[in-house]
């Protein structure tokens, strides 16, 4: 009796498999069909097979719902008239609620959040409590920049409406917000290096390609939305409001790399340059994960506190840990500009390292003639050679324009202020100066400039 009840339930399992492989067969094929129609922009015959997959695959593949959601975006697009684009948008919102539950840990919620705000399809108050709940219960899912700018406006909305927020919450949503900021970017940043690591020895999918192409764009995304919320939180709170927050939460978030990048962001943004806890904090993030980025940030901030030493160490690393040639230019140009007025030696330094990595870059050059031009008593030198470095300024400005032919007006209007500067006949008899007289600078000019005809 037990063996017979024992191979009876034997069979109806072996039965239950042999189904469940059959539909998990029969999805497979026409997952590859609406796969292929998709790949080949087949839209609408991707649509008229859609609805099929959603009611007897929904779980098979959550690649259903990435290629789902490009075809209904295209409905939308070319609807007929607005009742059939109504239709499509509706058919969407639905299609993301079934994206949510068939694969919570996805973002299909945030995205259907975002529908809703888009086309006005619930209330502000129904989107927020919407983002508010996957940020709370899936913050590994919300890592989109418009749906992060879109959860802190919300949130900035009812602040200011005064529907019983207290400064100190706000603070510390500002604060949560800024940390997924940062988890955002440090995730997009860690999903391309595992990939460009992956393309060395296999073929990346299109999507893969494309995440890479897109890594750079969206992390100037997510830049501009931490920005955003440190421009437009500035008028609520102070900067001992925040260092009073971030300190009191520092010790038990010590360890969270992205809550103290959001603590860094927000101090710095808020231009709270003297904050302890933003230098500690700051320090924390370049020591555990040192970037371009950190270091530039640290420098800057020694540089506030008046420690310069510091922040050329602090500019150099940045620029040393810079891997593109563009970026690396602007850095060190950056750094010129910043010390131009307080070290010419090294704003000289760093304007000629900018030339080097980059011989088609303009701005350097202009940033160095203007140098010359204004040259005053720093230097201990006579009026005429003073003036003599007219010369040297319209010699070197000429150069923007052959690195860049785009600042050709720019480079005409400082040639002829320039000009108004150089010496005349009469100065160079008084000075004793001649055609081809080579007068040498040193100080942090160290520079040669040859008399032409006067």
């Amino acid at each position: 009796m037990k063996t017979a009840r024992l191979l009876s339930v034997f069979a109806v399992s072996l039965f239950t498999l042999t189904l469940a492989a059959q539909g998990t067969s029969k999805c497979e094929a026409a997952f590859k069909v609406f796969e292929q129609a998709v790949s080949t922009l087949n839209y609408n015959d991707a649509y008229g097979q859609l609805p099929d997959l959603r009611k007897k695959c929904p779980e098979y593949n959550d690649k259903l719902y990435i290629y789902g959601q490009k075809v209904l975006e295209y409905k939308i697009e070319t609807a007929a008239n607005p009742a059939d684009r109504q239709k499509y948008v509706d058919e969407l919102a639905v299609f993301y609620t079934e994206y949510a539950r068939y694969f919570p840990k996805n973002d299909g919620a945030v995205k259907k959040a975002l529908l809703q705000k888009e086309h006005k399809l619930a209330t502000d108050d129904e989107v927020y409590k919407l983002l508010d709940a996957v940020f709370t219960s899936n913050k590994a899912a919300f890592t989109n920049y418009n749906a992060l700018e879109t959860y802190f406006n919300l949130y900035l909305i009812q602040y200011d409406a005064g529907k019983g927020i207290t400064q100190d919450q706000f603070i510390e949503k500002y604060g949560a917000i800024a940390s997924q900021v940062a988890y955002a970017k440090n995730k997009i940043e860690g999903d391309r290096l595992i990939l460009l690591k992956k393309q060395e020895t296999e073929k990346l999918s299109a999507a893969e390609s494309q995440l890479i192409a897109d890594a750079a764009t969206t992390s100037d995304a997510l830049n501009a939305v931490a920005e955003n919320m440190a421009r437009q939180s500035s008028r609520h709170f102070t900067c001992e409001k925040l260092d009073a927050y971030y300190e009191k939460n520092y010790e038990k978030n010590k360890a969270d790399i992205a809550w103290l990048e959001g603590l860094a962001t927000g101090l710095y943004s808020n231009k709270c340059y003297n904050s302890a806890v933003l230098h500690k904090g700051a320090l924390a993030v370049h020591t555990a994960k040192p970037t371009a980025q950190t270091a530039y940030m640290l420098g800057n901030i020694e540089l506030k506190r008046r420690n310069q030493k510091q922040a050329i160490v602090y500019f150099e690393q940045s620029a040393a840990l810079e891997t593109s040639i563009d970026k690396k230019a602007n850095l060190y140009y950056d750094i010129a500009s910043i010390f131009r007025n307080s070290d010419k030696a090294k704003a000289k330094e760093f304007a000629l390292k900018a030339i080097a990595i980059n011989a088609k870059f303009g701005k350097p050059y202009i940033l160095l003639a203007e140098m010359y031009s204004s040259v005053g008593k720093e230097c201990g030198i006579s009026e005429f050679d003073r003036k003599a470095l007219s010369w040297l300024a319209i010699e070197t400005v000429k150069k923007a324009e052959i690195a860049e032919p785009r600042y050709k007006t720019t480079v005409a209007s400082l040639i002829k202020n320039f000009e108004k500067g150089k010496p005349t006949k009469e100065e160079a008899k008084v000075a004793k100066r001649k055609k081809g007289d080579v007068i040498t600078y040193a100080c942090w000019i160290n520079e040669t400039v040859t008399v032409p005809t006067l």
